[in-house]
């Protein structure tokens, strides 16, 4: 969890938490990692199709699901450090 500065908070959580959570659990974590993860998985695969393999249905499919995982995780914990950091900012008033 990356800890913002008040200065850097007051600057984001003017954006909002719809914002906060597109960009750190949609756009950071979700859509680069699922993408990272799909690949290294049709890189291990035994039948070794690549790269011909990333137009089939099966890798697409693959995709769109580990992109789905990372990015409901990635959204559940970017909100946690919402609250995290809302807290902050109102407990140093």
């Amino acid at each position: 969890m990356r800890l913002h500065s008040k200065e850097e908070w007051a600057k984001i959580r003017t954006l909002g938490p719809r914002r906060y959570l597109l960009r750190y659990g949609v756009v950071a974590r979700g859509i680069p990692m699922g993408t990272v993860v799909a690949l290294l998985i049709e890189l291990w695969d035994p039948s070794g199709a690549m790269p011909d393999a990333l137009l089939e249905a099966r890798f697409l499919g693959r995709l769109l699901l580990a992109v789905a995982v990372f990015t409901a995780s990635g959204c559940i914990s970017a909100w946690a450090n919402w609250r995290v950091h809302e807290r902050r900012f109102q407990d140093q008033g």
